[in-house]
Protein backbone atom coordinates (compact mmCIF):
# COMPACT_ATOMS: atom_id res chain seq x y z
CA UNK A 1 0.00 0.00 0.00
CA UNK A 2 3.07 2.54 0.81
CA UNK A 3 4.49 1.87 -2.55
CA UNK A 4 1.25 2.56 -4.50
CA UNK A 5 1.14 6.15 -2.44
CA UNK A 6 4.69 6.86 -3.35
CA UNK A 7 4.29 5.96 -6.83
CA UNK A 8 1.35 8.27 -7.12
CA UNK A 9 2.89 10.92 -5.18
CA UNK A 10 6.02 10.78 -7.83
CA UNK A 11 3.49 10.38 -10.54
CA UNK A 12 1.80 13.46 -9.13
CA UNK A 13 4.81 15.79 -9.08
CA UNK A 14 5.94 14.31 -12.44
CA UNK A 15 2.30 15.87 -13.82
CA UNK A 16 3.00 19.01 -11.59
CA UNK A 17 6.26 19.84 -12.53
CA UNK A 18 5.69 18.78 -16.17
CA UNK A 19 2.63 21.08 -16.27
CA UNK A 20 4.73 23.62 -14.84
CA UNK A 21 7.48 23.90 -16.91
CA UNK A 22 5.29 23.61 -19.93
CA UNK A 23 3.31 26.74 -19.18
CA UNK A 24 6.34 28.73 -17.77
CA UNK A 25 8.28 27.61 -21.28
CA UNK A 26 5.07 28.06 -23.35
CA UNK A 27 4.17 31.56 -22.01
CA UNK A 28 7.17 33.35 -22.83
CA UNK A 29 6.71 32.13 -26.53
CA UNK A 30 3.02 34.33 -26.56
CA UNK A 31 1.13 30.33 -25.63
CA UNK A 32 -1.92 32.04 -23.33
CA UNK A 33 -3.60 30.04 -20.37
CA UNK A 34 -6.46 31.92 -19.49
CA UNK A 35 -9.54 30.62 -16.75
CA UNK A 36 -13.27 30.80 -18.89
CA UNK A 37 -14.90 33.49 -16.72
CA UNK A 38 -18.83 33.97 -18.35
CA UNK A 39 -21.00 31.39 -20.01
CA UNK A 40 -20.59 33.14 -23.91
CA UNK A 41 -18.46 29.89 -25.15
CA UNK A 42 -21.02 27.08 -23.55
CA UNK A 43 -21.16 24.10 -24.80
CA UNK A 44 -17.61 24.36 -25.89
CA UNK A 45 -15.89 26.25 -23.19
CA UNK A 46 -17.98 26.36 -19.56
CA UNK A 47 -16.91 28.48 -16.95
CA UNK A 48 -14.07 27.41 -14.79
CA UNK A 49 -12.28 26.05 -17.58
CA UNK A 50 -9.20 26.54 -18.93
CA UNK A 51 -8.41 27.54 -22.08
CA UNK A 52 -5.18 27.17 -24.03
CA UNK A 53 -4.14 29.60 -26.86
CA UNK A 54 -1.03 29.69 -29.23
CA UNK A 55 0.10 32.13 -31.20
CA UNK A 56 -0.87 31.94 -34.97
CA UNK A 57 -0.52 33.33 -38.16
CA UNK A 58 -3.92 35.19 -39.45
CA UNK A 59 -3.60 33.95 -42.89
CA UNK A 60 -3.70 30.55 -40.99
CA UNK A 61 -7.37 31.50 -39.32
CA UNK A 62 -10.72 29.66 -40.99
CA UNK A 63 -14.35 30.64 -39.96
CA UNK A 64 -15.10 28.07 -37.23
CA UNK A 65 -12.25 28.54 -35.22
CA UNK A 66 -11.79 30.05 -31.40
CA UNK A 67 -9.27 32.94 -30.96
CA UNK A 68 -8.35 34.93 -28.35
CA UNK A 69 -8.22 38.39 -28.96
CA UNK A 70 -7.92 41.92 -26.82
CA UNK A 71 -11.27 43.74 -26.46
CA UNK A 72 -10.79 46.98 -27.46
CA UNK A 73 -13.28 48.88 -25.09
CA UNK A 74 -11.96 47.15 -21.59
CA UNK A 75 -8.42 45.63 -23.06
CA UNK A 76 -9.76 42.39 -21.47
CA UNK A 77 -9.17 38.99 -23.33
CA UNK A 78 -11.70 37.50 -25.07
CA UNK A 79 -11.68 33.95 -26.78
CA UNK A 80 -15.44 33.86 -29.64
CA UNK A 81 -15.52 31.95 -32.29
CA UNK A 82 -14.87 32.89 -36.12
CA UNK A 83 -17.94 33.58 -38.20
CA UNK A 84 -16.56 35.21 -40.88
CA UNK A 85 -13.46 36.89 -42.40
CA UNK A 86 -12.93 40.03 -44.74
CA UNK A 87 -10.33 41.32 -45.98
CA UNK A 88 -9.77 45.17 -46.19
CA UNK A 89 -6.89 47.03 -47.60
CA UNK A 90 -5.01 43.69 -47.75
CA UNK A 91 -5.81 43.56 -44.01
CA UNK A 92 -7.82 40.60 -42.55
CA UNK A 93 -10.60 41.33 -40.11
CA UNK A 94 -12.64 38.26 -38.53
CA UNK A 95 -16.02 38.90 -37.35
CA UNK A 96 -16.30 37.06 -34.17
CA UNK A 97 -19.42 35.78 -31.83
CA UNK A 98 -19.56 33.87 -28.45
CA UNK A 99 -20.95 30.07 -28.96
CA UNK A 100 -24.25 31.09 -26.53
CA UNK A 101 -24.47 34.72 -27.86
CA UNK A 102 -27.43 35.91 -29.70
CA UNK A 103 -25.76 38.04 -31.74
CA UNK A 104 -22.47 38.53 -33.22
CA UNK A 105 -19.32 41.05 -31.33
CA UNK A 106 -20.24 44.77 -32.27
CA UNK A 107 -16.58 45.10 -33.89
CA UNK A 108 -14.45 43.23 -36.04
CA UNK A 109 -11.15 41.68 -34.83
CA UNK A 110 -8.02 43.43 -36.12
CA UNK A 111 -4.40 41.99 -36.29
CA UNK A 112 -3.88 44.75 -33.35
CA UNK A 113 -6.49 42.83 -31.34
CA UNK A 114 -5.40 39.25 -32.38
CA UNK A 115 -3.81 37.21 -29.94
CA UNK A 116 -3.96 33.27 -31.21
CA UNK A 117 -5.65 30.37 -32.10
CA UNK A 118 -7.63 28.83 -29.02
CA UNK A 119 -6.36 24.97 -29.19
CA UNK A 120 -7.43 23.06 -26.32
CA UNK A 121 -9.98 23.45 -23.61
CA UNK A 122 -9.33 21.86 -19.98
CA UNK A 123 -13.14 21.58 -17.59
CA UNK A 124 -12.90 22.43 -14.10
CA UNK A 125 -9.17 23.00 -13.96
CA UNK A 126 -10.12 26.93 -12.53
CA UNK A 127 -13.04 26.22 -11.16
CA UNK A 128 -12.52 26.81 -7.52
CA UNK A 129 -10.59 29.81 -8.71
CA UNK A 130 -13.69 30.57 -10.30
CA UNK A 131 -15.78 30.40 -7.87
CA UNK A 132 -13.70 33.04 -5.28
CA UNK A 133 -13.25 35.25 -8.47
CA UNK A 134 -10.03 34.98 -8.22
CA UNK A 135 -9.77 34.82 -12.30
CA UNK A 136 -10.29 38.78 -12.26
CA UNK A 137 -7.27 39.91 -10.56
CA UNK A 138 -3.65 39.87 -11.85
CA UNK A 139 -0.45 40.33 -11.39
CA UNK A 140 2.85 41.84 -13.00
CA UNK A 141 5.46 38.73 -13.08
CA UNK A 142 8.43 39.49 -14.99
CA UNK A 143 6.49 41.85 -17.52
CA UNK A 144 4.02 39.38 -18.10
CA UNK A 145 0.36 39.66 -16.36
CA UNK A 146 -0.22 36.70 -14.77
CA UNK A 147 -4.32 35.91 -13.02
CA UNK A 148 -3.74 35.23 -9.38
CA UNK A 149 -6.10 31.89 -10.48
CA UNK A 150 -3.05 30.45 -12.31
CA UNK A 151 -0.61 31.32 -9.79
CA UNK A 152 -3.32 29.56 -7.39
CA UNK A 153 -2.83 26.28 -9.12
CA UNK A 154 0.86 26.96 -9.26
CA UNK A 155 1.14 26.69 -5.61
CA UNK A 156 -0.90 23.69 -4.79
CA UNK A 157 1.28 21.95 -6.94
CA UNK A 158 4.27 23.00 -5.44
CA UNK A 159 2.93 22.44 -1.74
CA UNK A 160 2.73 18.97 -3.00
CA UNK A 161 6.54 19.32 -4.28
CA UNK A 162 7.75 20.91 -1.37
CA UNK A 163 6.31 17.59 0.86
CA UNK A 164 8.43 15.42 -1.39
CA UNK A 165 11.18 17.43 -1.61
CA UNK A 166 13.27 15.31 1.31
CA UNK A 167 12.72 12.19 0.12
CA UNK A 168 13.63 13.72 -3.79
CA UNK A 169 16.52 15.12 -2.29
CA UNK A 170 17.81 12.14 -0.94
CA UNK A 171 17.29 10.20 -3.76
CA UNK A 172 19.22 12.35 -5.74
CA UNK A 173 22.03 13.39 -3.65
CA UNK A 174 22.92 10.80 -1.04
CA UNK A 175 20.60 7.47 -3.26
CA UNK A 176 23.17 5.28 -1.23
CA UNK A 177 21.84 6.48 2.24
CA UNK A 178 18.47 5.92 0.97
CA UNK A 179 19.10 2.94 -0.37
CA UNK A 180 20.82 1.37 2.99
CA UNK A 181 17.80 2.93 5.22
CA UNK A 182 15.59 0.75 2.45
CA UNK A 183 17.75 -2.44 3.54
CA UNK A 184 17.26 -1.94 7.54
CA UNK A 185 13.52 -1.40 7.35
CA UNK A 186 12.82 -4.35 5.26
CA UNK A 187 15.23 -6.74 8.15
CA UNK A 188 13.54 -5.11 10.94
CA UNK A 189 10.23 -6.29 8.87
CA UNK A 190 11.74 -9.48 8.55
CA UNK A 191 12.24 -10.07 12.24
CA UNK A 192 8.88 -8.59 13.45
CA UNK A 193 7.77 -11.50 11.65
CA UNK A 194 9.53 -14.86 12.92
CA UNK A 195 9.00 -13.48 16.24
CA UNK A 196 5.60 -13.81 15.49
Amino acid sequence: MKRLVKLACWIIFGVVISAFLFVVTASFFGWHFDVVPTKSMQPAFSPGGMVVTRPAELKDIKVGDAILFQEPATGGFVCHRVIDIEEIDSQLFFQTKGDANEYPDSDPVSSQKFIGKTISYIPNVGKIAYLSRLHETAIIFMGRKISIAFLFIIVIGMIIVGLESNNIGEWIFTPHVKRRQELLKKRKQKRKRRWR
